[in-house]
């Protein structure tokens, strides 16, 4: 099931379409018999395949928050304990969050058909590229940047340097391992429970809010390339 409202922005409808109808020609029991894909379904794909990514990686962004308060430990694996469960969630956010500026980069090359390697989809290359830089493309992409900024310095931590720490998450894990060292400080365990509920509850409550305004973002530079790929796909 698909959770963000994007997957039924029209951007995706007029790609959708002629996608759909590759497929429906398309002969499964004789693949020799198939024409290839014309130069408008291969702009097509290549759209659709970074709309996918997009909207994927917004999806797993609701499933993440969704996720935090789900620990259950005859379901985790061995060794997991709850607050390794919500550390576990919060990095995976982070990392999902900060992914959708680079992915709509990669969009904005795939429409323009600029051709370059994954890599090197960057403020520099794309949001800076002549046949960008003074549209409202470019005016989202930068909002989109600024927005997901913020954030870059948790995912760069939890990529390359250390776990993700906050002084609440920090407590919690001490308490946790504390506990699991020391059975005859075991009830204590209630108490801590409804600690780590309440956390929960504070960055579920933080995170869909970001969400909201990440989708926001996104969904007015899908609106700004909607006439673009229109246009090209008369070209």
């Amino acid at each position: 099931m698909k959770v963000t409202s994007l997957q039924e922005h029209p951007i995706l409808t007029t790609i959708t379409d002629i996608t759909k109808q590759y497929v429906l020609r398309y002969d499964r029991d004789n693949p020799s018999n198939n024409l290839p894909e014309t130069a408008t379904e291969s702009y097509a794909f290549e759209i659709m395949y970074s709309l996918i990514s997009i909207n994927s990686c917004l999806d797993q962004l609701h499933y993440s928050v969704e996720l935090l308060s789900g620990y259950r430990k005859q379901y985790a694996p061995k060794g997991m304990n709850r607050s390794d469960y919500i550390t576990y969630g919060i990095e995976n956010y982070y990392l999902r969050l900060t992914s959708v500026y680079d992915r709509c980069l990669r969009l904005t090359n795939a429409v323009y058909k600029l051709g370059l390697p994954e890599k090197e989809c960057k403020e520099s290359t794309i949001i800076k590229n002549k046949h960008i830089k003074d549209t409202d493309i470019a005016k989202h992409l930068k909002l989109l940047n600024k927005f997901t900024s913020d954030f870059r310095q948790h995912r760069n931590n939890v990529a390359h340097n250390s776990t993700y720490s906050e002084e609440k998450l920090d407590r919690l894990n001490m308490y946790y391992f504390v506990t699991e060292l020391n059975s005859d400080i075991d009830h204590f365990s209630g108490l801590i429970k409804q600690g780590a509920d309440e956390f929960v509850a504070e960055k579920k409550a933080e995170f869909l809010k970001c969400i909201q305004e990440i989708e926001e973002i996104v969904e007015k530079y899908f609106d700004s390339l909607q006439p673009v790929i229109v246009v090209k796909l008369s070209e």
